[in-house]
């Protein structure tokens, strides 16, 4: 058989290949991206579909044994899926709100390099995931969260009320990546919806000894109404505002904003003061959650 293509049939030829570059351009368009999910150096990005799946369509999903897709880590380089979730509502994460964090259920927590990313439900521990994008999995790591709290809270340091039997109710404050393999996650423990509640920092390792996270130690969570405590809390608002701002903006901006932010770090270093600290940082706060409103909602007019 003769390897060369019939002359004749190279426009034909052509023409296929337009319309499928045009479907797969429709295709990848056919997603509204999150951008408040977005990674620190805007390579990716969690994005849902335009339209909310049919039953017919769930049928049919099911009637192959794939769930329909409601979730995809995109890359918003070459508009491609990474890794797709499924058993998402297509609302789940709207809408998210990373100005303000208690009007947010679900949020996304990302690895320095990128490799890995924990989606959080803040309500519902035991529906967070843990994604390895080298890899292409996707885990629910729920119940490590839960059973590292609940180990906790059943403490012999943890105070329990004696009138209330109920198990504790766990909720998620933040979570922030140490290191590529290395996280701490901020639980809320609470017994009885009161005074009661406690929270404290779980670490752990991802992908250690096979497993998708592992449970390393406890830390206590810094008192907010002491200096020094106030000034790290306020600090991991600041490191989270910049690291979603820096992925929604463009290569230009994103790299100015790093400019300005080592010359901000540089400022709070000269003050040895925590009261002055905190009082400095609240400040940066503030300028950069006007300027990430001010991004997203650019985004969302695009």
């Amino acid at each position: 058989m003769n390897s060369l293509m019939n002359p004749k049939l190279l426009p034909v030829y052509l023409l296929f290949v337009w319309q499928f570059q045009l479907f797969a351009e429709a295709t990848a368009s056919e997603s509204v991206i999150l951008w408040s999910t977005v990674s620190p150096s805007g390579t990716y990005a969690l994005a849902r579909p335009k339209t909310i799946s049919t039953s017919s369509d769930s049928d049919k999903g099911a009637a192959n044994s794939k769930p329909a897709t409601e979730l995809s880590i995109v890359n918003l380089q070459t508009k491609e899926p990474v890794l797709d979730f499924s058993g998402f509502g297509a609302t789940d994460f709207v809408p998210l709100d990373p100005i303000d964090a208690s009007s947010t259920h679900w949020f996304c927590a990302w690895a320095p390099q990128e490799d890995h990313l924990l989606v959080v439900n803040a309500l519902d521990p035991l529906t967070c995931l843990q994604a390895d994008l080298p890899d292409g999995h996707i885990s629910n790591v729920g119940s490590t969260l839960v059973a590292a709290a609940t180990r906790i809270a059943n403490g012999p340091t943890t105070r329990k009320p004696s009138y209330s039997a109920r198990p504790a109710h766990l909720s998620i404050i933040d979570v922030h990546f140490i290191s590529s393999r290395e996280c701490y996650v901020t639980v809320n423990i609470d017994f009885s919806s009161g005074s009661d509640a406690r929270r404290v920092d779980l670490y752990f390792q991802i992908n250690a000894s096979g497993n998708s996270l592992v449970f390393e130690r406890s830390e206590p969570y810094p008192n907010p109404n002491q200096p020094l405590g106030a000034s790290i809390l306020a600090s991991r608002q600041v490191e989270r505002l910049y690291q979603t701002l820096r992925g929604v903006l463009n290569e230009e901006d994103r790299q100015l904003l790093t400019m300005q932010q080592q010359s901000w770090l540089g400022g709070r270093e000269f003050l040895d003061n925590y009261e002055d600290r905190v009082a400095f940082v609240q400040m940066r706060v503030a300028e950069l959650r006007q300027r990430l409103k001010e991004a997203l909602q650019k985004k969302s007019a695009e």
